[in-house]
């Protein structure tokens, strides 16, 4: 009797105990991941394959936002960019995208799709 009442204590106690911890992704204490992962250093960045960009809004009307390469001055049309951002779209950007094959949305810039994007603060 005594060890089913452990084992029952057991189990009900498994889910309060995974609620308590608010671990932000770099291990420190926090609110949220989004803290911490606006602070990441450039060079962590870097590592993580994302690269620095600028975004600012079209002039076409067919492709809305422009995503500029800073290193290489590549011109891209980001197709899922408002699956990222809701409400306002920051102007500069790390980012991570991939290459698609399809025809141009606009004529300046080739069309890809973001894998993953954050905000820069520099």
């Amino acid at each position: 009797m005594k060890n089913t009442l452990k084992i029952y204590l057991f189990i009900l106690l498994i889910p309060f105990h995974s609620c308590i911890t608010t671990k932000a992704a770099d291990g420190k204490d926090g609110q949220n991941g989004k803290e911490s992962a606006q602070n990441i250093s450039s060079t962590d960045m870097l590592e993580k394959g994302l690269k620095k960009a600028t975004l600012k809004t079209s002039k076409s009307s067919d492709c809305p936002y422009i995503l500029t390469v800073d290193e290489t001055k590549d011109q891209l049309d980001p197709i899922n960019l408002l699956d990222f951002f809701e409400n306002e779209v920051p102007e500069k950007v790390w980012v991570k995208y991939g290459n698609l094959r399809m025809r141009n949305r606009c004529i300046e810039a080739r069309p890809v799709t973001i894998i993953e994007i954050n905000k820069r603060t520099d």
